[in-house]
């Protein structure tokens, strides 16, 4: 079974120790304890498991653990302060299996638990929880130059700043007992021998870690944000190279909101027509394939959210809903750019089946454990095929999955050659094809098929264990509520719309208490505040609702959980930061780093921004969005993938394109005119407000009559470019400021 583990991983304790015990020439014989003079107050074997009462399924799986776990708060560093003692922190997920598996491993083997537990306050911490701290963990790879891998494990001192980190990710058995002897040594030598040198230099080391990441303020920029959008959509497109298929037969692997923007700049006349070709060839072929498998499960029609490891062989397969509702969002959005039914229909069946099976369970995130390498699981060979399948099922499912008795998952994907006698399951086969081939009729291909992928579901199920985590954070049931009202604009179904209202009120009904703030997570009594994506990701939400619906209380919560948002994260540098000063044990300020499918917490902010500021023109989100276009438009020169949401913000124009709503929106013809706004290739570009709302909706300059039962009016810059009353006419109308037809 492959591990995950090298060489460097096993010195790095020795290096850093090395180090250490060379700067620690510097410290004054006499003045190394930090604590002189103050007996120690608490003992480790005082300390009590305090996981029961814990926020997360994943937590709460440590209650019964002999290791004296403790609660991830401020109350830890009085603990370790009192015991003298640096803080152990063990970093991971429900998401992946090996923080489960690597736990496991801690509390059976007595050396280790011992050797964790009595030489340090022990905690444990969710990444789902404080996704704050994942953002550590990326650092405190980078610095050693390891990749980000969880669970993760960090010492620190009494002030929370870390002492040194060690990703582990799939570690085990005597490489798991090397890393973690060699770094329970560093650390207690460094301890031992100069406590202050351990608290005074990870406080130094910390202050720079901090000022390396945080956003620095620059000139301000003369780009425009059309030029920004131009500019990032170009560079975008020109990543994808159809020629060079060299992931899973797809022209590279592209984030969710990178296929957003390549279908948004596909209409955009901002960019040529060649540019725009570009886009839209770039984005379906990637988005075929992921239909396709590079990203899909064929048996459950759910959505991995990684398929690679560090060494990119092509495991582990784990799944949480919030990708997955931004992958039904994506595929809303580009089905509706280029009109593409597939695509639409895949949305449709996705997001089913996250109502129905993710929703219906509070299931938020589900990963194999164990070896999952194992034939059968998500790989299959063809001994373990034979057992499940008769002759004439694996006949068809050889040609719907591509199957081939060596093996059929590329070098390019598996370049260590561990699964080269192994299948994934891929389907990029049309059902006529299939059928021509077998010389049965398309109805009973279809039939067939769904009967095999049963069978195989049935087999993976009973021999794969699974840890899952079945706690909501309020993240995810926003991006739950994009993908539903994407698919009410799609189908004008007035049940969808009400589907996604339910959300909307269940999200502030469960995660919003007004005047007190935004909650992330909520366990019965135990809640953990919301982060900065958080505010981001719900209010942009709750804008794209109140756009679908004009009713003001969408509006109104939305504005009412921005204006929060920078009342408390937004006191440093003006800009959103992840956690206030008040709850950061480690300041981690901003959260940039995406992984597959992320944002960042600035561009969507951003967003948010852009469309509250040509709703309520209030002067303090063009401030954010001026302090945007000075820090992001440079990074996302750089790192265009990283920055495709802030990117896609941009596409809104330097001066907002606002859809001016004159009459009843719930009439058909409102609802007619309604529709066409809130179509994606259009709203990427404007946004949409009532004549007449609420008193926080900025005031309008003179528009022309209404005429007849409903009407638009498009104004920028308080500028009237045009009205329209018929379908045809605001078609023909946005086409030719939007798409330049």
């Amino acid at each position: 079974m492959r591990r995950f583990i090298s060489t460097l991983l096993l010195t790095v304790p020795t290096l850093l120790l090395t180090c250490c015990e060379e700067k620690q020439t510097e410290v004054e014989v006499n003045d190394k304890d930090f604590f002189s003079g103050i007996e120690a107050s608490l003992s480790v074997d005082s300390f009590k498991n305090e996981m029961a009462t814990a926020e997360t399924e994943f937590l709460r799986s440590f209650a019964d653990h002999e290791i004296a776990w403790q609660k991830w708060d401020k109350s830890i560093l009085e603990k370790s302060k009192s015991s003298q003692l640096p803080i152990f922190a063990f970093v991971g997920s429900a998401l992946g299996g090996a923080s489960s598996l690597v736990a496991e491993e801690f509390e059976a083997k007595e050396d280790l638990r011992l050797m964790l537990s009595k030489r340090a306050v022990c905690t444990v911490i969710d990444i789902n929880a404080y996704p704050e701290i994942a953002t550590l963990g990326f650092h405190l790879s980078s610095e050693i130059r390891k990749t980000t891998a969880f669970p993760m494990l960090i010492w620190l001192s009494h002030e929370g700043s870390p002492i040194t980190g060690i990703p582990i990710g799939e570690a085990s058995g005597n490489s798991l007992e090397i890393i973690v002897n060699n770094t329970v040594a560093m650390v207690e030598d460094v301890w031992k021998k100069s406590s202050r040198y351990a608290v005074e230099n990870s406080r130094s080391n910390n202050a720079d870690r901090q000022d390396r990441f945080d956003l620095k303020q620059i000139e301000p920029a003369t780009e425009l944000r059309e030029e920004v959008f131009r500019r990032g959509t170009r560079q975008l497109s020109s990543l994808h190279s159809s020629g060079d298929q060299d992931i899973d037969s797809v022209g590279g692997l592209i984030p969710y909101s990178s296929l957003e923007l390549l279908a948004i700049g596909s209409r955009s006349n901002l960019l040529t027509t060649e540019i725009r070709e570009r886009c839209r060839k770039a984005s379906q072929s990637v988005i075929t394939g992921l239909l396709g498998g590079a990203l899909k499960d064929q048996l459950d029609g759910s959505y991995f959210y990684a398929r690679r490891t560090t060494d990119w062989s092509l495991p582990n397969f784990s799944k949480n809903i919030s990708s997955q509702a931004k992958i039904a969002s994506m595929l809303f959005k580009v089905g509706g750019i280029l009109d593409d039914a597939r695509i639409n229909a895949e949305a449709l069946t996705l997001l089913r089946l996250i109502e129905s099976e993710w929703l219906a369970q509070s299931l938020s995130s589900l990963s194999p454990i164990g070896d999952v390498d194992v034939s059968g699981g998500f790989l299959w060979n063809f001994t373990t095929l034979r057992k499940i399948l008769t002759k004439e099922e694996l006949a068809l499912a050889i040609t719907a999955f591509s199957l081939d008795d060596s093996g059929n998952i590329p070098i390019e994907v598996d370049p260590l050659g561990n699964y080269f006698r192994l299948n994934s399951l891929t389907n990029r086969v049309l059902v006529s094809k299939m059928a021509e081939k077998h010389e049965l009729s398309e109805e009973e291909v279809t039939t067939n098929l769904t009967l095999i992928k049963k069978k195989l579901l049935a087999h993976r199920e009973k021999n794969t264990r699974f840890v899952s985590e079945k706690t909501l954070t309020v993240s995810d049931l926003s991006c739950v509520l994009k993908a539903q009202i994407a698919r009410a604009c799609h189908s004008t179904d007035e049940s969808h719309l009400k589907i996604a209202e339910a959300t909307a009120d269940r999200i502030l009904k469960t995660y919003w208490v007004p005047g007190e703030g935004l909650i992330r997570l909520k366990n019965g009594e135990h809640t953990i505040p919301a982060r900065g994506a958080d505010y981001m990701e719900t209010s942009l939400a709750l804008i794209f609702q109140y756009q679908s619906t004009l009713d003001d209380r969408w509006f109104s919560a939305a504005l009412e959980i921005m204006e929060h948002a920078l009342a408390i994260l937004a006191k440093e540098t003006d800009l959103v930061a992840e956690t206030p000063p008040d709850e950061r044990i480690i300041p981690i300020r901003q959260h940039n780093i995406s992984m597959i499918f992320g944002e960042s917490t600035l561009g969507l902010a951003d967003a948010a921004a852009n469309r509250l500021y040509a709703l309520a023109g209030d002067k303090r989100f063009s401030a954010l969005l001026d302090k945007h276009i000075n820090i992001i438009a440079p990074m996302a020169k750089i790192s265009v993938v990283t920055h495709t949401d802030f990117i896609a913000s941009c596409a809104l124009g330097e001066e907002p394109l606002v859809a001016v709503f004159q009459g009843d929106p719930k009439s058909d013809p409102g609802k007619s005119l309604l529709s066409l706004l809130n179509a994606p290739e259009r709203l990427s570009f404007l946004t949409v407000r009532p004549e007449s709302g609420g008193d926080k909706l900025s005031a309008l300059p003179e528009l022309p009559s209404q005429n007849g039962g409903a009407s638009v009016v498009l104004i920028r810059n308080n500028q009237l470019l045009g009205q329209a009353s018929t379908p045809e006419k605001l078609v023909e109308l946005l086409d030719s400021i939007i798409s330049g037809k």
